[in-house]
């Protein structure tokens, strides 16, 4: 295929949207379409480079792979090693062990996957995962694999190859547009639903030579197609339901670009060929693997959002850093011989094995901790044992004793069910705890992000999708008439979290509506959460049920592990790890108010605040006798759980005397 500047120019302006939405720059809240630009690009090149080597007679698998393994291998090792290195000097332990899981999968090219079991894309601890970016490249290199192959077994035809490329890109993109409301993360990580948009690129590489279309065409083709790449930069964000059909339009925009470009050089084509354009291209691949573990070890080691003077330095390290990357390893790796990429590879290799087998035989480098380091590490390693098994959508409907908390069901019925997200999960093991004592048999309803209420449309949040919230309430609406013999509903939630207004700067606001052209506001989420309060409240209380609303515990604005860890490596006590108990009532107040205020209207319902117990008159501490409270700034670990559960008095599930 032709060498084209303007294409590299798009891959400058794609890399550019992505790096200044990691960044957090105004004005760029839908920049991660850049890496749905990036697929289309990919597509094309590399259908065309199989069409036009096939045409010619001389396509090879062995010239291929060897093509692809000199292109993204050479840089994607160098920046592992510095990443590996940079982690293993800021992360924690348990940090550290799962960088080297993530490590892993992206070496292997399962990392979507890897990221899909994760907590997600947007947002909260998923900013600070230093290779959750290479997700995107695993999607293309199961593309380079299954591609080829497909391509010379479909047909020997190249017209009858583009005829099939339509129909799969049409199934991918209508299965992406049908799963996004039920699993927005495996719409967003896996490549059956993004297979469309490299099919895209793929079907423009097969097109018969079109008619030459006029200049004025092109330049609308042109202008239409940087028009919608930009609009979608700007106009979507982390909440909307993306990819699905919100896609299409930055998708189609790449190829509208690339299509103009063919036969004439409109505007936006030659501007998109000027050097300093191009130049970014170039080295986009290099900027795309160094920008965000740079971002993320950052945000990581402050532990609080970076300030404009830091993101502008962090950014032009970057550069730099893809600059030399650019120049000394990847330009270099393309003249290499095949001989010796076996080495290249091999020492790669080694290196990364040898960075995973001293973290694994460390437990994510402990050895150069401290006893106490060590011993806070273990608290943070603790879960609630149900967590992973009894917990999202899809395992929320079922019912064995497989999960079951406090003593094992006797009967047909449980005796109390915890109902919630997130916070519900961290509680599950103080529940536990209280139920066993009390003599009751527990269930765990949970499901991330999502409200266990009756009567609201949905969470508008990047953490959940109206389909999983619907199924949360489904499961608990069944699970009440399964259980006719059910006495305590206990309702935990983030409550401040889906009040419309973040508790932090750095968290993203969450709302609550009650249909799907319903206001998005702070005012408005407080009367539909307290709408939906009222409801479950009564459908409870018409199944004899007694209800207890679990307050909130306190939260942090720093991970109170990460300040913890500090203060240990330094000898300093941990004073500077607590909160102003008059903040942290200030932040949950709006929310504990209606709490108090529903259970005081209700007699067979309880508001239980932990904070009662969690904070004194002047702090609130994530330290409780000695014990390690947090997992993170606002979840318990288990066994920070199961200490809250001895000091923390629920109604009805009182201990037998």
């Amino acid at each position: 295929m032709q060498y084209r500047k303007d294409i590299d120019g798009l891959r400058a302006v794609a890399v550019l949207a992505v790096v200044l939405f990691h960044a957090k720059i105004p004005g760029f809240s839908g920049g991660f379409v850049g890496v749905d630009v990036f697929f289309v690009i990919s597509g094309y090149l590399i259908t065309g480079l199989i069409a036009h080597d096939y045409a010619n007679g001389h396509f090879t698998f062995l010239a291929f792979y060897f093509r692809r393994i000199r292109r993204i291998l050479p840089a994607l090792v160098c920046v592992y090693a510095a990443r590996t290195l940079l982690a293993s000097l800021v992360m924690l332990p348990s940090d550290m062990a799962s960088f080297g899981r993530s490590l892993t999968s992206s070496a292997l090219f399962y990392s979507n996957h890897f990221f899909y079991s994760q907590s997600g894309y947007f947002g909260g601890q998923s900013d600070l995962k230093p290779l959750l970016h290479t997700w995107s490249l695993s999607i293309e290199e199961q593309f380079y694999l299954a591609w080829p192959v497909i391509f010379l077994a479909l047909t020997r035809s190249r017209a009858r190859v583009a005829l099939l490329v339509w129909p799969a890109a049409a199934i991918s993109l209508t299965a992406c547009a049908l799963v996004i409301g039920w699993d927005k993360g495996a719409a967003f990580f896996l490549a059956p639903f993004r297979a469309w948009e490299l099919l895209l690129g793929a079907g423009l590489a097969l097109l018969p030579r079109p008619p030459l279309m006029s200049p004025m065409l092109a330049e609308l083709a042109g202008g239409t197609g940087l028009a919608m790449i930009a609009t979608s930069v700007t106009l979507l964000d982390e909440a909307k339901p993306f990819p699905g059909l919100l896609a299409v339009p930055p998708c189609l925009g790449a190829a509208l670009l690339v299509f103009a470009g063919t036969h004439h050089r409109p505007l936006v084509t030659r501007l998109l060929a000027t050097p300093p354009v191009v130049g970014l291209g170039l080295i986009s691949y290099s900027l795309y693997l160094w920008h965000w573990p740079l971002l993320s070890l950052a945000r990581y080691h402050l532990d609080r959002p970076l300030q404009w003077g830091e993101v502008g330095s962090l950014l032009g390290l970057s550069l730099l850093a893809a600059f030399a990357s650019y120049r000394c390893i990847e330009k270099p790796a393309r003249s290499l011989s095949w001989q010796r990429v076996p080495q290249v590879v091999a020492a790669g290799l080694l290196s990364l094995g040898a960075f995973v087998y001293i973290g694994k035989a460390s437990r994510g480098w402990t050895f150069n901790l401290n006893p106490e380091i060590r011993r806070l590490d273990g608290a943070v390693r603790s879960e609630n044992t149900l967590r992973r098994s009894c917990s999202g959508p899809k395992n929320i409907f079922r019912d064995d004793e497989a999960c079951t908390f406090g003593r094992p069901r006797t009967g047909s019925s449980y005796d109390v069910a915890i109902f919630g997200d997130s916070h519900a999960n961290h509680y599950a093991p103080a529940i536990g705890v209280l139920a066993r004592q009390a003599g009751m048999s527990g269930r765990q309803i949970t499901v991330g992000g999502c409200l266990a209420l009756l009567g609201y449309y949905e969470v508008v949040s990047p953490y959940a999708s109206e389909r999983s919230c619907r199924s949360l309430r489904e499961a608990m609406v069944h699970f009440v008439r399964e259980n006719r013999h059910l006495r305590v509903a206990v309702l935990a939630h983030n409550w401040s979290a889906y009040a419309g207004k973040a508790i932090y700067e750095d968290e993203a606001a969450i709302y609550v509506v009650a249909s799907r052209t319903d206001e998005r506001s702070h005012r408005r989420s407080l009367q539909v959460m307290r709408q939906s309060l009222e409801q479950t409240i009564d459908f409870f209380e018409q199944q004899g049920i007694y209800v207890v609303l679990l307050g909130e515990i306190p939260i942090f604005a720093r991970d109170p592990v990460k300040c913890i860890a500090a203060a240990l490596r330094q000898g300093r006590d941990l004073e500077n790890c607590r909160r102003p108990v008059e903040e942290v009532r200030e932040r949950l107040g709006t929310m504990n108010n209606l709490l108090a205020q529903l259970a005081a209207r209700h007699s067979h319902v309880s508001f239980v605040s932990p904070l009662e117990t969690m904070c004194d008159h002047a702090w609130c501490s994530p330290v409780a006798n000695g014990v390690y409270m947090y997992r993170d700034r606002n979840h318990l670990n288990r066994l920070g759980a199961e200490q809250l559960a001895r000091t923390m008095r629920v109604p009805r599930l009182e201990p037998r005397s």
